[in-house]
């Protein structure tokens, strides 16, 4: 007596869905956002820093970071807003209602470089010189 054998059609078609259920577990779990597009830390930084000394290497809270959590809440904020004077408004990571960093340089230097001063940013992280 024979085995049953399964056609290759339902072989490619199982495979096909096991494909298509594991794609949508991925994104229900956070693992794979498609069409989520963002940019390195480096490119981030060189991006800002380049725009800093065209303009004379004057203030790190006028250069927007683009497409970059720069001051690491989880949520791309554009603005000038981030302050160095006022650390208590200027948290990594605070997702606090009202709280006013946002994703420009001097956010980006404290954040991921973990500098204390926008003398340092600008010398240390851009190479601005005086």
């Amino acid at each position: 007596m024979k085995g049953m054998e399964m056609p290759i059609s339902t072989i490619v078609i199982i495979v096909i869905v096991l494909i298509v259920l594991l794609a949508v577990i991925a994104m229900f779990f956070g693992v794979w956002n498609p069409g989520v597009s963002g940019i390195s830390l480096e490119a981030a930084k060189d991006s800002a820093c380049q725009r800093l000394v065209s303009i004379g290497c004057v203030d790190t809270t006028q250069i927007v970071v683009n497409d970059f959590d720069a001051d690491r809440d989880g949520t791309l904020d554009e603005g000038p807003s981030w302050d160095w004077a006022n650390p208590g408004n200027s948290e990594c990571g605070d997702t606090a209602v009202g709280a006013t960093e946002q994703d420009n340089l001097a956010a980006l230097c404290k954040c991921y470089y973990f500098v204390s001063d926008e003398d340092s940013c600008k010398n240390q992280i851009c190479n601005c010189r005086d």
